[in-house]
């Protein structure tokens, strides 16, 4: 659930098509695949904190732009960081799973005022889209698509809060998602008959070597202190700001050329990150 918002909602601000019941579902099952492949490696390593939300979330984006949609091999190298490290490692996971349960830990000012400018950000790049469609929605399409999909975002991160501690299960368990991820990549690299899918398991294979490097083998996953659910509520300020200022400023400025900026941006904290965690990792092993 905090996956999809983050990585989808968040990331394209309207339905670029109609969205229709059954695709919704498909999405949710395949991020819930490759999100608890994701989950497996961190568990698997014993990382926790921010570390554990930045690479689990590069694995997320890894399995998602490399085995379910393959646009990781679209503009081969630029994609391999945008969007796995650029957007699903740094925002969705650092941001959208990490620094929003932050925040709901802290102090109630500071989260509203840090999760209104995450919303402006999230506005911000919303004013690429006209560049791409036709005509764009009001607000009767991008409050129930932004504000009204991140309702399970708050369900996850009050469950989360329940869970607490979650050590890693069995092998067998352990293992099953990112076998059958595996499997799919297997897939999807004997169709495609081009040797430049092997940067997927290359790229996942790494950042899980770093994991297992960086953790502690055996420690229990902690999501942090339980707090009032009121406080996960919160959250819903995001995407009610994103929803609320984009569109009168696709009306005001039409489409604006935020991407390039968005990208490079995004694409330099990620990468970095990534690269700074894999070279720790590597002093760590020598």
């Amino acid at each position: 659930m905090i996956a999809v918002w983050g990585s989808e909602n968040l990331f394209w601000t309207v339905p670029h098509a109609q969205v229709k019941p059954h695709e919704l579902l498909l999405t949710w099952a395949a991020y819930s695949l490759v999100a608890a492949s994701a989950l497996s490696a961190v568990l698997w390593s014993g990382l926790g904190g921010w570390r554990a939300t930045f690479l689990g979330g590069a694995v997320l984006g890894f399995g998602v732009e490399g085995v379910i949609v393959a646009t990781m091999y679209d503009a081969f190298p630029a994609q391999v960081v945008w969007t796995p490290l650029a957007w699903h490692a740094l925002l969705t996971g650092l941001v959208v799973l990490g620094l929003v349960r932050h925040l709901a830990r802290g102090a109630v000012a500071v989260q509203v005022l840090a999760l209104v400018a995450l919303g402006a950000l999230g506005a911000t790049w919303g004013l690429y889209w006209p560049a791409e469609l036709a005509s764009m929605p009001g607000h009767a399409v991008t409050l129930p698509y932004l504000a009204g999909l991140a309702l399970p975002v708050v369900v996850a991160h009050a469950v989360l809060d329940r869970v607490g501690l979650l050590a890693a299960p069995r092998p067998l368990i352990l293992g099953a998602a990112p076998m059958l991820l595996a499997a799919l990549w297997l897939v999807r690299g004997s169709l495609s008959g081009s040797f430049v899918v092997l940067v997927c398991p290359a790229m996942i294979l790494t950042t899980v070597w770093a994991m297992r490097r960086l953790g502690r083998v055996g420690q229990p996953l902690d999501f942090g202190p339980a707090v009032t659910l009121w406080r996960h509520t919160l959250f819903l300020i995001f995407p009610l700001t994103v929803a609320l200022l984009v569109v009168p400023g696709w009306q005001a400025f039409g489409a604006v050329a935020v991407n390039v900026a968005t990208a490079l941006t995004t694409g330099l904290i990620g990468a970095g990150l990534w690269l700074w965690l894999i070279y720790r990792a590597a002093r760590r092993a020598a």
